[in-house]
């Protein structure tokens, strides 16, 4: 209960330090009104790096139930006086005898009586895992976690063990979360706790029955390391199913939550973060991802690109120019980010450190906003709004044609256009401002950098144009 205090009282200062913080900022016009650019040269065009494709929508009709186990007969009770559970007992340090034999020790059980007596003793005296077919055989499998988790099936008239995972760093086994068939292939998904961190964060697997083996429907990151693959949230996330787009088959959604104690200054600043697992036939692969709405101007210009790259372009138009008018989105700089860390150490222990003043970062929204605009210009171009688009391209003129620090973005905005009117093709000006951002590095610091903490994506050229 203190230490739950202690968390709500650090949290509350950092969030009235982060509103200390703010900056607000007044746009006004610049007087002087800059001619609109003409389109004379042909540019050099240079090959696009490519970018990640979508998964596309699963197809429903192209579900394929899978194979079931076998089915099998082993001894489901036997009856006796008094059933020995003194192998259950498991407690580092004492039993140390069963802790070392226990999948052998209910192997024999299981063997000997049957699984129903066990299964009586554990929903009565002990936590119990699953007692459900699991591989649709008609047989239920049990599922359990003792030294490691293990799931036990009948197998040629013996019970084997037929799955297992270890413990985690507390010598805690797994244990299934849900247990459903939210992919609709006739088979139920297992989604399994497979591990708690110190500071409270998890980690999440899910495996289904395939033909002869438990299968991790989690994508892997090298295919040499299936197992490996893994979905990890803070302490305060979540992770659950809803079918989102009523075709039957329920997308898998993670709160990334927010993280406590020591990792939370290092990776500051923090938003939940929803992505979105569709099933494609083989993986719950990550689809589209939201974060809570942003608290400072960089993260609304990563929201915008983010959601453009996710072909929701009416959220990015609004983030954007939430962007540009937005007075209550806040300043961020490296400055900040350090005020804001010492403002979170001063609140713990005996060392109170005092937070520096923070000066105005007066480089960061002429940055951001005429980078805004330049995306907004872009997103009318790709939907043929050609006249509200030059109609933008010079109210970024009008705005910030003679602020030194929105110079680089207008180029790179000419250079776009430049290129982009001769053929009338995004690939073309994509190119040259991909370019541009090759030549001038220092105008994707802004965007995102590694002081724009943990959740920030670090921009690289290819990021300012992904209209391929």
């Amino acid at each position: 209960m203190k230490k739950f205090v202690l968390v709500f009282l650090i949290l509350v200062f950092i969030f009235s330090a982060c509103s200390s913080a703010e900056t607000e900022f007044e746009i006004t016009p610049t007087p002087t009104i800059s001619p609109t650019v003409t389109f004379t040269s042909t540019p050099n065009i240079t090959p696009l790096p490519t970018i990640p494709t979508f998964t596309p929508t699963f197809d429903v009709s192209t579900i394929v139930t899978v194979t079931p186990a076998e089915k099998a007969e082993c001894l489901e009770e036997k009856i006796t006086e008094k059933y020995d559970f003194e192998f259950l007992n498991l407690i580092i340090g004492i039993d140390t005898e069963n802790r070392a034999h226990a999948e052998e020790n209910i192997l024999n059980f299981l063997n000997m009586y049957g699984v129903k007596p066990l299964v009586k003793h554990l929903r009565n005296n002990w936590r119990f895992g699953f007692y459900e077919d699991l591989t649709k055989d008609g047989v239920p499998e049990l599922a359990i976690g003792l030294t490691s988790f293990f799931i036990i099936a009948c197998k040629d008239g013996q019970y084997e063990k037929i799955f297992e995972l270890p413990p985690d760093g507390n010598l805690i086994p797994p244990t299934i979360l849900f247990s459903e068939d939210n992919n609709k292939n006739g088979i139920p998904e297992l989604t399994i706790l497979i591990g708690t961190q110190s500071q409270g964060a998890r980690s999440y697997q899910i495996y289904e029955w395939e033909a002869t083996q438990f299968r991790n429907l989690i994508p892997p990151n090298d295919p040499n390391y299936l197992e490996y693959a893994q979905i990890d949230i803070e302490t305060t996330g979540n992770i659950y199913y809803k079918d989102i787009n009523n075709d039957s088959i329920k997308e898998l959604i993670v709160d990334s939550g927010i993280p406590l104690w020591t990792t939370y200054p290092d990776g500051l600043p923090w938003r939940n973060k929803r992505t979105y697992f569709q099933w494609n036939g083989q993986y719950y692969f990550p689809g589209f991802s939201e974060f809570d709405s942003p608290e400072f101007r960089f993260q609304a210009i990563q929201d915008g690109d983010r959601f453009t790259n996710q072909s929701e372009l009416d959220k990015a138009l609004l983030v954007y120019q939430d962007a540009i008018f937005d007075n209550t989105l806040k300043d961020y700089s490296q400055e900040i980010r350090i005020n804001l860390q010492e403002n979170w150490y001063s609140g713990l222990g005996d060392i109170k450190p005092t937070p520096t003043a923070v000066a105005l970062y007066p480089a960061e929204y002429p940055s951001l906003a005429s980078y805004a605009y330049y995306r907004i210009m872009l997103l009318q171009l790709v939907q043929d709004q050609e006249t509200e688009a030059n109609k933008t391209y010079q109210t970024l003129l009008d705005t910030f044609g003679n602020d030194m620090y929105a110079k680089p973005y207008i180029e790179m905005t000419t250079a776009f256009l430049e290129a982009y009117q001769i053929n009338k093709k995004m690939y073309d000006g994509c190119a040259v401002a991909i370019q541009y951002a090759v030549e001038h590095p220092e105008i994707l610091i802004p965007l995102g950098s590694y002081y724009h903490g943990s959740q920030a994506k670090i921009y690289k050229p290819e990021d300012v144009c992904p209209f391929r």
